[in-house]
Parts: C-alpha cells; sequence; structure tokens
C-alpha cells in the first residue's frame, strides 16, 4: 500500500490561483501562512474546486489556512470545506474537498489567535523538511484507542471541534473520508470554552442538547446548560503499515494521541512517520 501524504499547505492546485479576483493597486494582503487562523470581515461567497457548488461564508467566521496561493505579488487562501460547520459546507454536496482561492486581503479577513476550544491539540505543530513524519492534527477525534489497521474500512464514533465554534458528533463516520463531511448526528455551537488547567481538560459548554454519550446537562436554562470535556493524555498508539508486496518492510507507522471525551477513550490521527 502506497501511504505517501502530501500536504495540501505546501501545495496549492495552480487551477485555483486562477480564481483568485484581480484586486486593485490600493488593495492590501494579509501575511500569511498555513493553519493560521482568520476571520472574516464581510461575507464571502466562493465556490469549492470542482465548482460545481457555491460556499457561503458569513461575517465573522473563524477558518484555518490549510493552503496558500501567490500570484503577482497577491496572495490568496484555500480552505478545507470539512473544517467548516455543516450549516456552511452542506451547499457542497459531496464534491471538492477545497475552496477556490480567496483573496487575503485585509477587507476580507483579520488575524485572530487559536481559538479557546481548540486548545485540546496543537493547532499549528510542523515538523521539518526531511524528517520523514508529517503532522495531520484537525481536531477530529475518534472513538477508540488506535489508528485503525482497516482504515479505508473502519466506521467509528467521532467528534469534531470546528474553527469556527460548533461540536459535531457523529454516531457512526468512516475514519477516511475523500468527500465533504454528510450530516452529523448533532451540531451544535459552542458557547463557551474553558483552557486545559492542571486537568488537562478542555471544557466545552452549549445551549442546545448534545448526546449523553459525550456530555451532561448542567443547568436547566441559560447559554451553559451543556458540558462537554475533552482531556488530553499524554499517551501515544503506534499502528504499523507493511509493503503491500513486501510485507516484511515496513511502509509507515501512524500515530495516534489518546484523549478522553467525557468517560469515553477517543483518539486523534496525530501524524505518520516514513522509515528512512
Amino acid at each position: 500500500m502506497n501511504r505517501k501524504v502530501f500536504a495540501a499547505g505546501l501545495v496549492f492546485i495552480g487551477a485555483l490561483i486562477g480564481g483568485m479576483v484581480p484586486a486593485a493597486a490600493s488593495t492590501q494582503y494579509l501575511g500569511v501562512t498555513t493553519h493560521k487562523f482568520l476571520q472574516t470581515k464581510r461575507k464571502i461567497v466562493t465556490k469549492n474546486a470542482a465548482k460545481t457548488a457555491t460556499i457561503t461564508i458569513p461575517k465573522g467566521t473563524v477558518v484555518q489556512i490549510q493552503a496558500i496561493s501567490a500570484s503577482n505579488g497577491k496572495t490568496a487562501v484555500g480552505l478545507n470545506i470539512n473544517q467548516l460547520s455543516y450549516h456552511i459546507r452542506k451547499t457542497d454536496h459531496q464534491k471538492g474537498l477545497m475552496t477556490r482561492s480567496i483573496a487575503a486581503t485585509t477587507k476580507n479577513f483579520k488575524h485572530v489567535s487559536v481559538p479557546k476550544y481548540l486548545a485540546f491539540y496543537a493547532t499549528q505543530k510542523t515538523y521539518p523538511d526531511g524528517a520523514l513524519r508529517n503532522y495531520k492534527g484537525d481536531g477530529n477525534l475518534f472513538k477508540g484507542t488506535k489508528y485503525p489497521k482497516n482504515d479505508t474500512k473502519a466506521k467509528l464514533a467521532r467528534v469534531h471541534i470546528t474553527p469556527d465554534g460548533y461540536l459535531e458528533y457523529y454516531k457512526r463516520s468512516a475514519f477516511i473520508n475523500k468527500q465533504v463531511d454528510g450530516k452529523p448526528t448533532t451540531s451544535v455551537k459552542i458557547t463557551k470554552a474553558v483552557r486545559p488547567g492542571k486537568s488537562g481538560k478542555t471544557t466545552l459548554y452549549t445551549k442546545s442538547a448534545v448526546p449523553k454519550a459525550i456530555g451532561t446537562k448542567v443547568k436547566k436554562s441559560g447559554k451553559y446548560r451543556y458540558r462537554v470535556t475533552i482531556k488530553r493524555l499524554n499517551q501515544y498508539y503506534a499502528t504499523t503499515f507493511y509493503q503491500a508486496k513486501t510485507k516484511n518492510v515496513l511502509n509507515s507507522i501512524e500515530i495516534a494521541a489518546g484523549y478522553q471525551v467525557g468517560k469515553q477513550q477517543y483518539f486523534m490521527s496525530e501524524s505518520t512517520v516514513y522509515p528512512a
């Protein structure tokens, strides 16, 4: 099995560059790097990369940069549609995982810090060139203890905290999904987040109900009725994959980081290591 992973943040499809809208000479561009967070300063209407669906991103939406393109001194960013909450991405109809390029101008975006509700994992981590390892953390937590051997067929419960502040729960989700995510079992807006303290728990509150499998009701009314805790266990699990034709030759090692959501054990696909 060829398990080479290509980082979308390093290469942005040339066709997307052509989607940039010409800007006036006075237009100011933000300095941008992959994985950083931006907030929209106005409603942005764009297309998916396949040009088959219109994606409308409301003003005030926090997004994470997945890819960057540059042309004639003008920069643009590409967003992973699966990192947008369902009420935004549902118009994609399962085609095209990336948006078209969006001009990274001060009219469209402003820089923001890493949101509190994403404090349970390292959003900015990277490995240097030549490290034979790539970072994959993306806020998706799967029920279980380690990366599954049958990764292309596995279906697991999943919790996803989106950059725009939604808690999405899937009772049964494909572990590897090459399409835009379908409708979650539950999708609720996070109304408050408390960063990890000594306990290592990120605590999230919502007004709308969350499944008992991951959270509890703590108040009868108000914006903070339900609570979900995500605890990083500081434990790592390795799953090895060997070459299909030469089964004694190691091809890659998948590293999963252990978590606890409520009282149940989850993991995040944290990185892939390739043998030298």
